[in-house]
């Protein structure tokens, strides 16, 4: 391996280090509440290399905030193609970012973190809705957001902190049987307006 593959790959172990005792250490407190001292002495990395690497830990969290929130855009670009694989797309985007979510879905998480998720799943469901039925309220849309957003977000986040956790394609399975048997035939019977 050249240097520049070596140096690469330090990095990569560098972060994946001080990503795992973040995991720790907010699984004893607030998110807000840990600092750069004790992150770097559980993940025996010196504090200067996570300074050349992060300003704080709100950097190192925004930096993995930023990589999970594009890689899910593309996620959702599935939904809005009515492709019948965007649940597992979606699962799976979230398997590929475990170490976040544990992060900050957990009680000592970041509850702005699944708001801002909820708002973007929101703004791309609110459209489908109005494709598939166009005389649909703005009222009745937001009732189908809530329940399928805090459905489907609340059954990934008991996923994501199970210790036991199931592996993805189980989990996308179950969602999948929820909204294909359950939301859609709702929204058939709508179109039709047997669900007015």
């Amino acid at each position: 391996m050249n240097a520049k593959g070596e140096q690469n790959r330090s990095v990569r172990n560098t972060k994946r280090r001080l990503r795992e005792s973040l995991i720790k250490l907010v699984g004893r407190k607030p998110l807000s509440a840990v600092t750069v001292s004790e992150l770097t002495e559980d993940a025996d990395v010196n504090r200067s290399t996570f300074y050349f690497h992060y300003q704080d830990v709100s950097a190192m969290i925004k930096e993995m905030e930023d990589q999970f929130i594009s890689d899910f855009s593309i996620a959702l670009d599935a939904l809005e193609q009515k492709s019948h694989d965007f649940i597992t797309i979606l699962v799976k985007c979230l398997e590929r970012h475990m170490d976040l979510c544990q992060i900050l879905l957990g009680a000592n998480g970041d509850m702005a973190f699944v708001e801002k998720m909820k708002g973007i799943v929101e703004t791309r469901c609110s459209r489908i809705w109005k494709d598939a039925v166009p005389d649909m309220s703005d009222h009745d849309a937001r009732v189908l957001d809530s329940f399928l957003i805090g459905g489907v977000m609340s059954t990934v986040q008991a996923w994501v902190l199970d210790d036991e956790r199931a592996d993805a394609d189980s989990i996308a399975a179950i969602l999948n049987r929820l909204v294909f048997e359950g939301i859609c035939p709702v929204i058939a019977n709508w179109q039709t307006g047997a669900g007015r």
